[in-house]
């Protein structure tokens, strides 16, 4: 993992001081960003809304997810933080057409889900075939059709230092 230290003319010590404001200084690190969009029913959204990890992750769905969060290291690795991720409440609307064999709605309607959006993070230096495993998982693991999960192109993350 590639990771820079930057720390700000303020930050640094003055001269003759032995110690400068370490708060000034940050980190970054390149990584990939992953967003996956989870259905949800009503119970799990009012869990997440008042932050009950417990009641979210007693969605069977949602738990799966969750599952593949904890057991793959290279996902959300902070350091001293591990399983990191991140969850936006919302909805995702949709029209069904032929063909489809949708988990909700019917061909030819229109539908609105719940969804949670989660983002959690990979280093950029993750091996090709580690990457397509967890995405593999990802995918296999989804309730819909047609899973909706971004992997963004390396960006750089910042931290403190």
């Amino acid at each position: 993992m590639a990771t820079t230290t930057i720390t700000p003319e303020s930050a640094r010590p003055a001269r003759g001081s032995a110690r400068g404001d370490a708060r000034g200084a940050v980190r970054r690190r390149t990584v990939r960003t992953i967003k996956v969009y989870w259905p949800v029913g009503a119970a799990a959204m009012a869990a997440c809304a008042e932050g009950d990890l417990d009641g979210l992750s007693s969605d069977e769905s949602f738990a799966s997810l969750l599952r593949i969060l904890e057991t793959s290291p290279e996902l959300g690795d902070f350091g001293v933080y591990g399983d990191v991720f991140e969850v936006a409440l919302g909805a995702e609307g949709f029209t069904v057409r032929p063909g489809a064999r949708p988990a909700l709605g019917s061909v030819g309607g229109r539908f609105l889900s719940s969804t949670l959006a989660v983002t959690t993070h990979v280093d950029a230096a993750t091996d090709e075939d580690a990457l397509a495993r967890i995405l593999t998982r990802l995918v296999d693991a989804h309730p819909w059709e047609v899973p909706v999960i971004e992997l963004s192109a390396p960006l750089d993350l910042v931290t403190r230092a």
